[in-house]
């Protein structure tokens, strides 16, 4: 749990797009209703009981959950950065 609020501590150094609207990153606006659903799952599977098919897919959504924060959006700044070319004027 410490880990989940560190990661929103640490969120706005790890954001690395020139562009910070999602309105103007299509990538990143599915990423991030991605994650709102991955969020919800997560919600949901917390309230389950430590069975199987729940534990399973309790460990694949808290990968993407930190992942989300310490890969996905520092990366995706990079990437959208080449693709749309947000540097040039």
């Amino acid at each position: 749990m410490g880990g989940a609020i560190v990661a929103l501590l640490v969120l706005p150094f790890l954001n690395t797009s020139q562009i910070r609207n999602s309105n103007f990153r299509p990538i990143y606006a599915w990423l991030f209703w991605f994650f709102v659903v991955d969020f919800a799952l997560l919600g949901w599977l917390g309230a389950k009981d430590v069975d199987e098919p729940y534990v399973t897919l309790g460990i694949i959504s808290a990968l993407y959950y930190f992942g989300f924060f310490f890969v996905i959006i520092p990366g995706l700044g990079f990437v959208e950065e080449k693709l749309y070319n947000f540097s040039e004027k």
